[in-house]
């Protein structure tokens, strides 16, 4: 008799995490946990399904099709909005287990930075291109050091993420260049494509070269997340209006709102330039007018 595998140390995964850019740690969220995730993720989907027009910045739909009287979706940007919240869902930063990685590679003090919801379309697959996120695609770290944790909280059997081990820490090979300016969703060599199952979570930089796909018939909720160290002098700036208004952060979940408080903080000490403001300008206009189907224009971001 074969013994039963034993569960990797923490440790295990934060050098994984170096190296290759991703690790996935198997059921950290209890059946039991997921199902209540899983039931208000659906109240989400059934909102952005009914209406995706009704919805504008900052809960902006992900489409696949945007053609009338066809529309389909596959996620929607800002799930924490007071018009999407949903407390089963916003209780997920204070889980021991799901934070104890993100710790663990950026430290004690985080603040948040994104919370997206991801599914799969209804009538039409995507085929995301080969990106970095935050069109960041000529960033590396040869040693690994990430700016942030990224994460995808599957609900779901989940096989849309794929990626190139070891991207975030080289420059990208000139395959890779010409296949990520051409928008290309083919093969690469190295890719590798990622297998969970409900409650597994993948961490990840998002500065390795990665992309997602998914086809009607392939049941996906994935929650699609993001948190950075207080100390990390880049990113930050998504501390969003809804979030400074009077109530708002009283009425959430408790570990959600201090990562909020700290985003608000770190975002009002750290004022941008003109510069960078226009270019995160023409990132947030690339991603609103996107189409991540099969056909159209695939600026990657997410998977």
């Amino acid at each position: 008799m074969s013994a039963a595998p034993t569960e990797e140390t923490l440790e295990a995964h934060v050098e994984r995490f170096a190296v290759q850019g991703y690790t996935v740690v198997r059921d950290v969220f209890a059946p039991e946990e997921v199902a209540g995730m899983l039931a208000a993720s659906e109240r989400v989907v059934g909102k952005v399904r009914a209406d995706p027009s009704a919805f504008d910045a900052p809960t902006v739909p992900r489409y696949t099709n945007r053609v009338e009287g066809a529309v389909d979706t596959w996620g929607v940007d800002n799930m924490f909005a007071p018009n999407l919240y949903e407390p089963e869902l916003g209780a997920v930063f204070g889980h021991r287990k799901f934070m104890e990685f993100s710790h663990a590679v950026l430290g004690p003090n985080l603040r948040f930075w994104a919370a997206h919801l991801l599914w799969s379309p209804e009538f039409m697959p995507y085929e995301l291109n080969w990106h970095k996120d935050n069109h960041e695609h000529e960033h590396f770290e040869p040693n690994g050091k990430p700016r942030h944790v990224q994460f995808n909280v599957c609900l779901t059997d989940d096989k849309s993420f794929r990626a190139i081990p070891g991207s975030h820490r080289r420059p990208l090979t000139e395959v890779e260049r010409e296949a990520v300016y051409a928008r290309s969703t083919g093969p690469l060599p190295g890719e590798v494509q990622v297998e969970c199952g409900p409650g597994d979570v993948i961490y990840m930089n998002y500065h390795m070269l990665h992309r997602g796909s998914c086809a009607p018939d392939q049941f996906r909720r994935t929650l699609h997340m993001n948190v950075q160290s207080m100390e990390e002098p880049t990113g930050g700036q998504t501390s969003y209006s809804y979030m400074r208004n009077p109530g708002y952060l009283d009425g959430i979940d408790p570990a959600l709102a201090a990562l909020m408080r700290n985003s608000i903080e770190w975002d009002d000490s750290h004022p941008i330039d003109r510069a960078e403001a226009r270019r995160r300008m023409r990132v947030s206009h690339d991603l609103r007018r996107s189409t991540a189907g099969p056909v159209g224009e695939h600026h990657g971001y997410g998977a």
